[in-house]
This record gives structure tokens, C-alpha cells and sequence, in this order.
């Protein structure tokens, strides 16, 4: 039995089809004038909280966000090293960057788990609520003065957008220092 269909219904080759209703996104944005995520115009990070710290990171940096997952403490470690989280198999490194960096903030209420790098080099940070996406102008960028001492070696910048300072991390300078200061804490280091 076969379907019989509307008078103004057409049957279309499905490779067709498959471009029917669709837009040309860089067509699309240049006929518009809305900016695109390539627009030399300004760089997208992903922000969050880190008790008082607020920062950011390339996209490119973070590979995951999740809820907070159960973290495994590890005996004679740092404050800093809250322990290891397994996320689909895998042993993450868990650290409290705002304890890493000097300091002192209290408990997030909404905890999130964000995971920088990628497979075997990933470690996750505790952050404060979700994420955002920060949109910085060439004439934002800053200096990174206002950073805690604790935290400046690991900064690419920093940049002054609707009035609030967001740091930018360097997440291969941060992981390399974490695996470091790890390795000094350990007996017989």
C-alpha cells in the first residue's frame, strides 16, 4: 500500500532535500552583520568562577563540564589537590584553583567540575556555577597586575569587560605547575 500524498507535496532526491531549509552560516552572518566566531573583531573564552578569581580559557583548553562528581582524597597531598574523579573511566586530578593560587573562598554553592586538556593530560577545576561566554574587544585587554602573586605566573592576560577584571589562563603553564607542585609534596621529593 502506498501513501498517497498532498497535491503540493513533491518528492525530492534526499541528497537534495538535505540542503533544502538550511542557511549558509558565513553567508548568513556577512549579509547580517552579526560577528562570527572567526571575526577578527574579538576572541570568545569561556569564563567561570573560582571563588573570587574570575577567569577564563580558550575554548580549545576545556574539554568537559560536568556536575560535580564524587572526588577521591588522596593521603598526604595539598589542600589544593582535592583528589582524583573518574569520569568515564578515566582518573582525573581534581585541584582547587583558588587554594592553589592563595586564595581564600569559601564552599561554592552550585559546584561544577570543568576539565581542561584532553584525555591522559586532563585535570578538572572546581568552579562556581556555570560557564560563560566572554566576548573581548581588542581595547579590553589588560594587564594582569590584579592578579593573586599565586596565580599570575600562569596568565596570557587579562581583559576589562563591563567593568569586572577576567584573568586569562595559560593551561599548559597551570597543569605544568600543578603536576610540579604535586611532585614536590610527595616523600622523598
Amino acid at each position: 500500500m502506498q501513501a498517497v500524498l498532498p497535491p503540493n507535496l513533491t518528492l525530492v532526491p534526499p541528497a537534495l532535500a538535505l540542503t533544502r531549509g538550511f542557511v549558509d552560516a558565513p553567508r548568513a552572518a556577512a549579509t547580517s552583520g552579526a560577528p562570527t566566531a572567526h571575526d577578527a573583531s574579538h576572541e570568545l573564552r569561556q569564563a567561570f568562577r573560582c571563588g573570587p578569581l574570575r577567569l577564563m580559557v580558550r575554548y580549545e583548553d576545556g574539554s568537559e563540564l560536568t556536575e560535580m562528581p564524587p572526588v577521591y582524597k588522596l593521603p598526604n597531598t595539598p589542600e589544593w589537590f582535592l583528589g582524583i574523579a573518574n569520569l568515564h573511566g578515566l582518573l582525573v586530578p581534581v585541584f582547587d584553583l583558588a587554594r592553589f593560587a592563595g586564595v581564600q573562598a569559601p564552599e561554592p554553592q552550585q559546584a561544577y567540575l570543568l576539565v581542561l586538556s584532553h584525555g591522559d593530560d586532563s585535570a578538572g577545576v572546581v568552579i562556581e556555577g556555570l560557564p560563560r561566554r566572554l566576548r573581548i574587544l581588542p581595547h579590553e585587554h589588560t594587564g594582569t597586575d590584579a592578579a593573586p602573586q599565586g596565580l599570575a605566573p600562569y596568565l596570557r592576560g587579562g581583559a576589562l569587560t563591563a567593568g569586572e577584571l577576567w584573568l586569562d589562563l595559560d593551561r599548559a603553564a597551570l597543569l605544568d605547575a600543578f603536576e610540579r607542585a604535586l611532585d614536590d609534596t610527595l616523600p622523598g621529593a
